[in-house]
């Protein structure tokens, strides 16, 4: 054991010397950073004693990069120390620790992992939404969400001056958030205009989860330029993936401000609805669409975005136990399962959201609820419990808002008191500094 640490110390005096290379100008005036490397040298050394620190984190919600070895949200000093552990054999290697992404744990992670800690690193290892371990450039200066869910989300973080092309979609779903002068890329991650992107030399492109099969041949078509995939619009994987691209991209402040806004209000709804039983527990319907023509369509749980977002809100979903996020049904199965609710969700996103008034949501309802044989037997129509769900609420930071939403329609008794047409209002606010006029679910619960 004697020899082991005697390794560790050696290696601890290479990784200084090496950080202080790094991180210190050859001037005169080095004496802040000589400070900075001081200070790291008392936390750095290794204590005699073999326990591993107690810094392994247990919350669902990871930092995503190479040298957070305590799996938490953030890198820190306490990463240092647990990787320290693991060199010295008294902690158990994390998925992260590997700092240099080299297969090895050893001082070189260490000295890593402080330059990242300092906000002097030059670049750092993120594992993205499709698990492919990316190297990223710092400090990261521009960038292209190719999806106008992501981009919406960046934008909640304050990165609108570091955006300089978006995807088709954004313009015209989502014209209210701005950007209307930058060029377009994309559309939903598909099409990506090569040259164009090249032209404005982006120091990451990021591509949603539906892309992560195509990332490699994107990347091959994008040299020194990050190619990220990232689900930060889906409700299963937004919260990870906002961290990881806060801490990016210098917004890490930005980003937990975002997620506790998310987390309060998710919160909520858990508290709630958590001890309702299961005959308190009204059945839905979840229809997928695309275009109001378009029926039975029925979302499961197991969608990772809509799915989950109407999950735990005090109903039974009638597709629980079907294989697949979305599936077409007959309209006998639904009639045979008569739900008691009926959620229409407008993927299409042009008949409901901003501009809209109620009337125009009525007379689209009415459209909905056309051309359905037998469906008038059905408990949601006669109970008039049939809703409409623009998925702008649905994806993105904006999930909880649905979230909130599904509850409140199926417990009105329960959410008097809360307003999800005010929590939109607030999120435009507080995220964006709008006030967009418009109606994005129909009819309002009371």
């Amino acid at each position: 054991m004697n020899g082991m640490k005697t390794k560790v110390m050696v290696g601890i005096i290479v990784g200084l010397l090496l950080l202080t290379l790094l991180t210190s100008p050859v001037t005169a005036s080095s004496s802040a950073n000589a400070s900075d490397t001081a200070n790291l040298s008392d936390s750095a050394v290794v204590s005699d004693s073999a326990a591993a620190p107690d810094f392994v984190a247990t919350s669902d919600i990871t930092l995503n990069i190479l040298g957070n070895a305590n799996g938490d949200r953030t890198i820190d000093m306490k990463d240092v120390e647990y990787t320290e552990s693991i060199i010295l054999g008294s902690g158990s290697q994390t998925e992260f620790a590997d700092a240099t992404g080299d297969s090895s744990i050893d001082m070189l992670d260490v000295t890593r992992i402080e330059l990242i800690n300092l906000g002097k690193a030059k670049e750092l290892t993120l594992v993205d939404g499709a698990g492919r371990q990316v190297n990223v450039t710092l400090p990261v200066k521009n960038i292209i969400p190719t999806d106008y869910r992501t981009t919406e989300t960046l934008l909640a973080l304050g990165t609108g001056d570091m955006i300089v092309g978006v995807d088709r979609a954004f313009h015209e779903r989502m014209a209210e958030f701005g950007l209307l002068d930058l060029p377009e890329v994309s559309m939903h991650g598909q099409s990506v205009d090569y040259e164009m992107v090249l032209t404005l030399e982006p120091d990451i492109v990021l591509l949603p989860l539906s892309r992560a099969e195509n990332a490699d041949d994107i990347a091959r078509n994008l040299p020194n330029t990050a190619v990220v995939v990232m689900g930060l619009a889906s409700q299963k994987s937004i919260d990870s993936d906002l961290t990881t691209m806060g801490f990016v991209l210098g917004k890490e402040k930005e980003a937990n401000e975002l997620l506790s806004w998310m987390q309060d209000y998710e919160e909520l709804v858990k508290e709630r609805t958590s001890d309702l039983t299961a005959d308190e527990m009204p059945t839905f319907y979840y229809e997928y669409m695309s275009g109001s023509e378009e029926k039975w369509w029925v979302i499961t749980p197991d969608d990772p975005s809509a799915g989950q977002v109407a999950e735990e809100t005090g109903g039974l979903n009638i597709a629980t136990g079907l294989a697949g996020t979305s599936i077409e049904v007959d309209p006998e199965w639904v009639i045979e399962k008569n739900p008691d609710f009926m959620f229409a969700d407008l993927m299409k996103g042009f008949d409901s959201g901003p501009g809209k008034t109620e009337e125009d949501m009525e007379n689209l309802l009415t459209e909905v609820l056309s051309d359905r044989p037998g469906f008038e037997k059905v408990n949601a129509v006669k109970n008039n419990n049939v809703y409409l769900v623009d998925r702008d609420i649905i994806g993105g930071p904006r999930w909880v808002i649905g979230h909130i939403y599904f509850a409140k329609s199926m417990h009105p008794e329960l959410f008097e008191d809360i307003d999800p047409a005010e929590i939109h209002k607030e999120y435009l606010k507080k995220f964006h500094n709008l006030e967009v006029a418009g109606t994005w679910a129909y009819p309002l619960p009371e």
